[in-house]
C-alpha cells in the first residue's frame, strides 16, 4: 500500500503539480522513509509470525508432553502388574538389589547359590568391562576367585590399576582377548581352569550362543544374555562370524529357546530369567531338579523385553575393595 502511495506521489511530481528541486528532494527522501518504513512492517510482519508459530509449537509440545505422560503412567502401571505377577511363586525374581550387577544379577546369584551351595567357589567371566559392574566382582569380593575375559584395552587398564592386589595374589586371572567360538577353549586353558566350575558369565553380544555351544568348560551355573526380541517358542540366533560385532539394533544373539536347547545339551536347566528380559540363568540338571521343582521350559520362564528399567538404580557403582564380614 505504501509503495502504491508512493507512486502516485510521484507520478503527481512528474507531471509537474510540484515541479520544484525542493519538492523533488522532499520526494526523494520520502522515499528513503517509506521504504525504511516497509522493511520495518515486514520485518515486524514475520517476527509476529514467528510468534505466532512458536506459539502454535509450544501448545503442541505440551499436548504432546501431556499425551506421553499419560502413556507412560498407564505403561508403568501394567508393566508393576506384569512383575508383580512375573515375581510370584519365583524366589530367584524376588531379588532385586544390585552391588555390582547390573540388572539385579547380584542379587539373583545370591539366590540360587544359598539353595544349591557355593561350591569350590570358582567362576569364569567373559565379558566385563572395567570391574566395576559385572556380575562376578562381588563373588570375587566375597572370596571367590576365577578369570576373567575382555577384549578393550582401556576397561583391561582400568581392571588392572583398580583391582591390582587380587590379580597379584592370584585370586583373579585376566585375559585381554576376544572370545571366539575356535578359541574359546584355548582361551580358558590360560585361566587355570579345569573340571567344573561353579559359576560361568557369558555376556559378548552377537556370538554368545556359538561361543557357548563351542566351550568344553562346564559349570553349575550360567547366566547367559538372551535375545527377548524373539518370543520363547521361536527358535533364533545370530549366523555365526567371529569378527561381527553389534550395531545396537535387535539382531545379536539368540532367543531364549536357542539357549535353552544348548543349555539342555550341555545337561543344564533353565530357572528364571531377569525381570528386564536380559539375562537367563541355568543350573545344573540334578541341582534344578532338587532346588527349583517345576517346569524349565523357555515358555515358562520367559521375561519380556523391559530394558528401558535398566536404568541406574541406587548409589553409583564403587571402585573401591570391600572388607568382608568375619565367618
Amino acid at each position: 500500500m505504501l509503495k502504491r502511495l508512493l507512486r502516485s506521489i510521484g507520478w503527481l511530481v512528474g507531471a509537474g503539480a510540484a515541479d520544484h528541486v525542493a519538492t523533488r528532494s522532499e520526494f526523494k527522501d520520502l522515499g528513503a522513509r517509506v521504504e525504511r518504513l516497509e522493511r520495518l512492517l515486514e520485518a515486524l510482519a514475520q517476527n509476529s509470525a514467528a510468534q505466532v508459530e512458536q506459539a502454535q509449537a509450544q501448545r503442541f509440545l505440551q499436548e504432546k508432553t501431556c499425551a506421553e505422560l499419560a502413556y507412560l503412567n498407564g505403561l508403568m502401571r501394567v508393566v508393576s502388574t506384569d512383575i508383580v505377577n512375573a515375581s510370584a511363586g519365583r524366589p530367584v525374581l524376588g531379588a532385586k538389589t544390585n552391588t555390582f550387577s547390573q540388572n539385579y544379577e547380584d542379587a539373583v546369584l545370591s539366590a540360587i547359590f544359598e539353595r544349591i551351595g557355593s561350591g569350590q567357589k570358582r567362576f569364569l567371566e567373559i565379558g566385563v568391562g572395567d570391574g566395576t559392574e559385572n556380575n562376578t566382582r562381588l563373588l570375587l569380593e566375597l572370596g571367590w576367585r576365577g578369570a576373567w575375559v575382555e577384549c578393550d584395552p582401556a576397561a583391561v587398564a582400568a581392571i588392572k590399576r583398580r583391582l591390582a592386589d587380587y590379580l597379584a595374589d592370584g585370586r583373579l586371572i585376566l585375559i585381554e582377548e576376544a572370545i571366539t567360538a575356535e578359541t574359546v577353549d584355548e582361551v580358558v586353558g590360560r585361566c587355570d581352569l579345569s573340571g567344573e566350575i561353579d559359576f560361568l558369565s557369558l555376556d559378548i553380544d552377537m556370538n554368545t550362543s556359538h561361543v557357548w555351544r563351542a566351550m568344553a568348560l562346564r559349570s553349575r551355573v550360567a547366566c547367559l544374555e538372551y535375545n527377548a526380541s524373539f518370543p520363547p517358542e521361536v527358535a533364533f540366533e545370530v549366523a555365526y562370524d567371529p569378527n561381527s560385532t553389534w550395531e545396537g539394533s535387535s539382531y545379536f544373539g539368540a532367543s531364549l529357546l536357542s539357549l535353552d536347547k544348548i543349555g539342555r545339551e550341555k545337561g543344564m536347566a533353565l530357572v528364571g530369567c531377569d525381570l528386564m528380559g536380559i539375562n537367563a540363568f541355568f543350573v545344573r540338571q540334578d541341582l534344578a531338579e532338587t532346588h527349583f521343582p517345576g517346569s524349565h521350559a523357555a515358555v515358562d520362564h520367559y521375561q519380556p523385553p523391559r530394558y528401558a528399567l535398566a536404568g541406574s538404580r541406587g548409589h553409583p557403582r564403587a571402585a573401591g575393595r570391600f572388607a568382608r564380614a568375619k565367618e
